[in-house]
């Protein structure tokens, strides 16, 4: 029967946002807002540029991780693991969050244990089963059974600790495979990319790339891929006229060029650019790789996230958004001894969650729970789910800081347990927020009381407090529910509290 409508508007809000936050979309506004680029010129350059600093020699793109690999692509022994070398791998980007609006979390998620094994390969090295599941957030139980599906469909997939059987069986590239569907079997390409997670643009992508085999614009050190190998092949048994149907320049045809030279002639040559415009594209190509932190930690990731000062209630596209490092891998995330074997990974993952979410408010910016499922690759809801059984730890998301949704019931809890007299020290042990974070929810109460107190109706509170109109009314039924004789104590201490904080505004005021 398919999802219901508001679940695919939930999950298409949370794919938009994160859509955002990438690399190609940093480039198509800073085109935008400072080059003086149209939309579709902005988002249609942006991807050439991303592609163009993602061959630059030594860049690391923002989204990419360096881990450990077997020392070549036939290192397939596990007893070798202290033996390898250091690999680039890319657990997250753009066309999973395409693939996850298309077919969902589970085929996103084999499309980023396939793009990470294909990574790995290239460099001529292999990575881990154990390493998927830590990198990807599964257990080692579902890899197996996803990787097994894919492997009895015929399609290559090469890890290590790999049996002697299965190397000798090999297969075909995933590549390979969704070129032979195309072709040859008949096959719907729809169900052949679902069944091996390949977005609809990698696709495209791909059949630019074989039109370039086809018409010998490859270049010759590609001849000496496995990958290309195939792709040879298949053309000798391709029919004239199915060719014909393929473009003669690929799209990525001048990808391979990754020199300023090369690039600034295609920009004149294919967008018709001026000097100025290309004088200031390098600057801000510049400026990004700098955001980038390309000397920053093997486990780290650059990721653009909201401002800690943008209001609740505004929209993402008029949002500033900061870069911030993220330790998306971290020695401290390694399981228990009881858990070697990563059955278990909800404390792995409530680690990172936690981690992630207060890296970036250390940065000035707030995530929320589209961003740890797009980082995470796993579902919101489990996010939220994990977050409800810690209740007594804090994670500081845009929504629980900002007064945006369901995140300011903790707000209301710590205003309870102050008016029934519980100490400062008590209610942070109790909900591990922080002093500072106490005192400012108490400011924001008394102020919202005193207006009240005052005849401000909701609405004026609203806009004299900056706070959202859900806080406000959460804070007035509050105060109908303790405006009792026994909680009047309780009330004249935050309203000194809050008069002594306004008359000094820079120290701030001391918790009642």
């Amino acid at each position: 029967m398919g999802r219901n409508k508001e679940y695919r508007q939930r999950l298409k809000y949370q794919v938009s946002s994160a859509l955002k936050k990438t690399l190609e979309n940093q480039i198509s506004v800073e085109l935008r807002q400072n080059v003086g680029f149209s939309l579709a010129e902005a988002e249609l350059l942006s991807k050439r540029l991303a592609s163009w600093l993602r061959h630059q020699v030594g860049f690391r793109s923002p989204n990419q991780i360096l881990v450990q690999g077997a020392l070549h692509r036939k290192s397939f022994s596990r007893g070798q693991a202290s033996k390898g070398k250091m690999i680039k791998v890319t657990p997250f980007q753009a066309s999973d969050l395409e693939l996850e609006l298309e077919f969902g979390l589970k085929v996103m998620q084999l499309g980023r244990l396939l793009r990470i094994i294909e990574e790995a390969y290239l460099q001529d090295s292999l990575i881990g089963a154990k390493q998927l599941s830590f990198i990807c957030n599964i257990t080692p139980t579902s890899l197996r059974s996803r990787l097994r599906e894919v492997m009895d469909l015929g399609v290559w997939v090469p890890i290590r600790g790999m049996s002697r059987e299965q190397r000798e069986q090999g297969g075909l590239f995933r590549s390979t495979y969704l070129l032979k569907t195309y072709f040859f079997n008949g096959r719907n390409i729809l169900e052949a990319r679902k069944l091996v997670g390949y977005a609809k643009t990698d696709l495209a992508i791909l059949l630019s790339r074989f039109s370039q085999v086809i018409h010998g614009q490859q270049k010759h050190s590609e001849l000496k891929s496995p990958e290309f190998q195939q792709w040879i092949d298949l053309v000798k048994n391709i029919p004239d006229d199915i060719l014909e149907w393929l473009p003669r320049e690929g799209g990525e045809r001048t990808a391979h060029d990754v020199t300023w030279a090369g690039l600034c002639v295609e920009l004149v040559d294919q967008y018709g650019l001026s000097p100025v415009k290309i004088r200031a594209i390098r600057a801000m190509l510049d400026e990004i790789i700098n955001q980038a932190h390309p000397n920053r930690a093997d486990g780290e990731v650059t990721y653009w996230a909201v401002s800690c000062l943008e209001p609740p209630g505004k929209p993402l596209e008029e949002c500033k958004l900061v870069p911030v490092r993220l330790t998306l891998i971290s020695p401290d995330d390694q399981p228990t001894i009881d858990n070697k074997d990563l059955n278990r990974l909800d404390e792995i993952k409530y680690r990172r969650m936690l981690r992630y979410a207060t890296e970036a408010k250390v940065a000035g910016a707030y995530l929320t729970y589209a961003d740890l499922s797009y980082l995470m690759g796993i579902h919101p809801e489990a996010i939220r789910r994990l977050v409800n059984l810690n209740p007594t730890v804090v994670v500081p998301l845009r929504g629980s800081e900002c007064d945006i949704g369901r995140g300011i019931s903790h707000k209301r809890k710590i205003i309870e347990l102050y008016l029934q007299m519980y100490t400062e020290t008590e209610i942070v042990a109790r909900t591990g927020h922080s002093y500072e974070s106490i005192e400012s929810y108490l400011r924001d109460f008394g102020r919202v009381w005193i207006l009240h107190e005052r005849g401000f109706p909701p609405a004026m509170i609203r806009k004299v407090t900056g706070r959202s109109m859900q806080l406000v009314k959460t804070y007035l039924e509050l105060i109908r529910e303790y405006d009792r004789p026994e909680y009047a104590f309780r009330f004249q201490h935050i309203k000194t509290f809050v008069e002594r904080a306004d008359t000094v505004p820079k120290k701030g005021g001391s918790f009642p």
